[in-house]
């Protein structure tokens, strides 16, 4: 007999984020900043790039230390609801990406600052 498979994720459970640590987290989330925009499908893919980093850096934050870093992840939080807001599809119009990415900076500039 075959040897059973592994069993397959539920469509409703997210795909766990890959474990990084601060830093690395800290570095893609510069990396995908860095990149910039210069029109509508260009902001969509970078924010989209963005939250992706994001939401790597909330995780990376949470294993650390989530009562030190509980500002940051709070922003980044408001950040993913603001994307699921406007729709994760729409953020390349230049309103929604803004809103989406005061948040993220904030965060940034918390853990510039305090870290």
């Amino acid at each position: 007999k075959d040897k059973p498979s592994k069993p397959a994720a539920s469509r409703s459970a997210p795909a766990p984020a890959k474990q990084v640590t601060v830093d690395e987290a800290l570095a893609e989330f510069q990396k995908a900043a860095a990149a910039g925009c210069t029109d509508a499908p260009s902001c969509q893919d970078q924010m989209t790039a963005k939250l992706t980093a994001a939401k790597d850096l909330r995780v990376a934050l949470t294993a650390e230390d989530r009562a030190a870093y509980a500002e940051p992840i709070r922003l980044i939080r408001r950040a993913e609801s603001l994307a699921d807001h406007y729709g994760r599809d729409n953020l390349g119009a230049k309103g929604n990406s803004l809103a989406v990415n005061q948040p993220l900076q904030q965060a940034i500039s918390w853990l510039a600052v305090n870290r």
